[in-house]
């Protein structure tokens, strides 16, 4: 692995434990064993580092939900897919570091909203209206509206300012608040498949 590369894997994996603020220059270069001068080689500051990170992990992303629209059997399992991945990152990140993005790195976060607004809005809108077509998502929903629905929850519990999780897990509180939102929109035929999927997971 090239220098660079590993200066990025190693500050995201301080970054997901102790949140963004919380790790200095010297901190990675501490945790990977080689010089600060070293780092400021590829990074001028820890923004650049940030914003480096966040480009290479929204494209990372955006292949792993593309990948997992292709594995998917219809929108219900791809929404269960989608929903296991998430939980599994969720559970390996301090609440604190999507705070600290959204409070002092504007740059990398107005990257991570234009890619909500962009790739995650039309994929939530293309899963909901395939899932209506096939009669596993209510007829009656606005698709628009229940998409922008299902972006806004990632802003709630990604940010301290509006949801409090008090001693919640992030893990645990996007389990419960996809729950509410999957068995909200399907119809009967959905949460049979919802039930199949979860059983299904659970015998794995």
């Amino acid at each position: 692995m090239e220098v660079k590369d590993k200066i990025l894997e190693t500050a995201l994996m301080l970054f997901y434990k102790f949140g963004i603020k919380g790790v200095t220059m010297d901190d990675i270069a501490k945790e990977m064993g080689i010089s600060k001068k070293t780092i400021y080689r590829f990074f001028n500051e820890k923004d650049d580092i940030v914003t480096a990170l966040c480009e290479v992990e929204l494209k990372k992303h955006a292949k792993n939900f593309e990948a997992l629209e292709k594995e998917a059997e219809d929108p219900i399992h791809e929404m269960i897919l989608i929903y296991h991945h998430i939980q599994k990152l969720y559970s390996d990140i301090n609440p604190v570091f999507f705070y600290d993005l959204h409070k002092s790195f504007t740059k990398a976060s107005n990257e991570f909203e234009c890619f909500k607004k962009d790739f995650i809005f039309k994929s939530i809108h293309r899963n909901i209206e395939e899932g209506i077509k096939m009669d596993l998502y209510r007829s009656d929903l606005d698709m628009n509206f229940v998409t922008q629905y299902r972006v806004a929850q990632m802003d709630l519990l990604m940010t301290k300012d509006n949801f409090n999780l008090g001693t919640m897990s992030y893990a645990k509180a996007h389990q419960m608040v996809m729950d509410i939102f999957m068995h909200g929109i399907s119809t009967v035929k959905g949460h049979k498949l919802i039930n199949k999927y979860k059983n299904k997971q659970e015998e794995e």
